[in-house]
Formats: C-alpha cells, sequence, structure tokens
C-alpha cells in the first residue's frame, strides 16, 4: 500500500483545499506532544458519506471533552466533506477528519493554542481491516493484556487519539500471536470492545453486548441496535465478563471500518458462522441500510 504521506490529490486543512503534499502541522504541534487531538472515520457508499452528520457531531463532543472548541461549524464540516469526497471522485471509500491543537506552546496546560482541523479521503481497497474472505470464514479474537480505563480515570467518551494507544498495542500483540485483533477489558474485568470496534455476541436468538461506560457511543453499534429493534431481535445491554464468550453462540465486531465482522475464534471458544440467523439478519439489514434499501432511526 503506498503510504499516506506519498499520495495524491487534495485535502481540506483549515478552510482550504491544498494539495495533499502540503497538508502538514509543525513537529512541535500540541497534539502531537500532548494528544491534544480527535478524529473521525467515515465511510463513503456510492460517493456519498455515510452518516456524516452523526459523525462531526460526534468529533464536536470530542473536542468539548479534550476541553476546546472546533474552529469550524458542523455545516462547513458538512461540505468541506463532501467537497473532499467529489474532488477525489471515490465512490467506495473512507474519510478521515482530524482536530488537533496547534503549536503556540509546548507544556501541559494549552489555553491559549489554536485549533487546526483536516479533512482527507480516499479510495478503501480490498482487505483494508480484515481479509477478503471474513466476512464468511469470521476473524480470530484474542484478549489483550491491557484494560480500557474507567470513566474517571481517563475522556474515555472522545475519539482522542490518546485512546487508542492502548489499541494499538494490542493489535500489534495479536497479530504477532496469530490472531487478527485483540478484545479489551474494562477496569472491572469485563468486556467492552476490540481494539477499534464494538462488540456483539448472540446467544439463543437474542443480542449481547457489553455497556459503553468506559468507551465512545459508537454510531455502528447504534445501528446495530436499531436493526435489531426493527427485526424484532432481542438485544441485552450489560456488563459481559469474559466467561461470556463461553456460553454465546456467535460474535461479531461493527464499526466505521470494519462495518460487520463474523467472529470465528476468541481465545480459546470456536464459533460455527453457518447457520447464524441473528448474525444473517443483521448483516443483511446493515447492508440494507448503506445501500439506501432501508432507514432505520439511531439513537
Amino acid at each position: 500500500m503506498l503510504p499516506f504521506d506519498q499520495r495524491t490529490g487534495k485535502i481540506w486543512y483549515d478552510g482550504t483545499l491544498v494539495d495533499w503534499a502540503e497538508a502538514r502541522l509543525h513537529v512541535l504541534s500540541h497534539g502531537l506532544h500532548y494528544a491534544s487531538s480527535i478524529f473521525e472515520g467515515i465511510r463513503v457508499y456510492g460517493g456519498t458519506p455515510f452518516l456524516l452528520k452523526e459523525h462531526i457531531a460526534r468529533l464536536g463532543s470530542s473536542a468539548r471533552i479534550l476541553d476546546f472548541d472546533l474552529e469550524y461549524g458542523a455545516d462547513e464540516l458538512y461540505e468541506a466533506t463532501r467537497a473532499v469526497v467529489a474532488e477525489a471522485g471515490i465512490t467506495e471509500g473512507y474519510v478521515r477528519m482530524n482536530a488537533w491543537r496547534g503549536s503556540e506552546i509546548i507544556q501541559t496546560a494549552a489555553l491559549k493554542t489554536s485549533v487546526h482541523t483536516s479533512v482527507a479521503a480516499w479510495e478503501l481497497p480490498e482487505g483494508y481491516y480484515a481479509a477478503t474472505d471474513a466476512l464468511e470464514k469470521g476473524i480470530c479474537l484474542v484478549t489483550g493484556r491491557y484494560r480500557r480505563p474507567s470513566p474517571e480515570y481517563a475522556p474515555v467518551k472522545s475519539k482522542a487519539a490518546g485512546n487508542y494507544m492502548i489499541g494499538t498495542i494490542s493489535k500489534n500483540e495479536a497479530l504477532r500471536a496469530g490472531f487478527d485483533d485483540a478484545l479489551l477489558l474494562d477496569d472491572r474485568g469485563n468486556f467492552v470492545e476490540a481494539t477499534g470496534a464494538h462488540l456483539f455476541f448472540t446467544r439463543d436468538g437474542a443480542l449481547h453486548t457489553p455497556t459503553t461506560r468506559c468507551t465512545i457511543e459508537g454510531i455502528t453499534r447504534a445501528c446495530v441496535l436499531a436493526i435489531a429493534e426493527r427485526e424484532g431481535i432481542a438485544c441485552v445491554v450489560d456488563d459481559l465478563p469474559p466467561a461470556f464468550a463461553g456460553s454465546a453462540d456467535g460474535a461479531f465486531l461493527c464499526g466505521t471500518a470494519c462495518e460487520i465482522l463474523p467472529v470465528s475464534r476468541i481465545d480459546d471458544h470456536y464459533y460455527d458462522l453457518g447457520g447464524n440467523d441473528v448474525l444473517r439478519a443483521i448483516v443483511t439489514g446493515y447492508r440494507e441500510l448503506i445501500e439506501g434499501r432501508a432507514e432505520v432511526r439511531i439513537r
């Protein structure tokens, strides 16, 4: 894959479309040194950014949690994203939206730093998140050694870059061990999510998913809950200890990048993907949603 700093095209940077190579920040930016940086990932289907308003709203919420305000309003970011996608001629792709504190000062306090914003987009190649046959064969997960912190200890409700450090380490370790991703526990020892996607189990015709006490409110997760409600599939949101994986008859991850991704193994527990009607209904419902053939109201 071509490195991202060597690509061509246009990136929206602080209100202007600039050449890809010119979208730079200084090495002494506060966001780089102190993780005062937030982001959103948005899928593009049929040339249209999917649930764009919801992602922009969450970006604004993330900024407020990190104690800064975005320099651009929701309408401006909406139009900027549409312009970047159109400029790139993307049909099926991915948008990455970032906001970060600037370089006016390098110390912990950052009350007088500027805030910068960028929007970039690119086509998604096959196998970008998981193997091309992952939908049929599923992926393998291992429980990671690091835990998501309590909301009393970290700003876990912000989609902040710093919150993903644990995910990067955990997924690297999982890949080295022959797995596809890692599952993270919370401070109480219950399942939270994978390194960048929310977790669902199926059991006896119902869905079970961890609470979001220690993580962001997932937009794709909200879609799954809405699809389940529409289809009459019961869904239990609760604390799920690791032992729950052994009593479930299936599992999947969901997120903007991975969409709905079946799981065939968690640690030493294996799942048969065939005949799982709940999983099939969610996969079908989400495909209908992103293709514009169905609607759901997400909360």
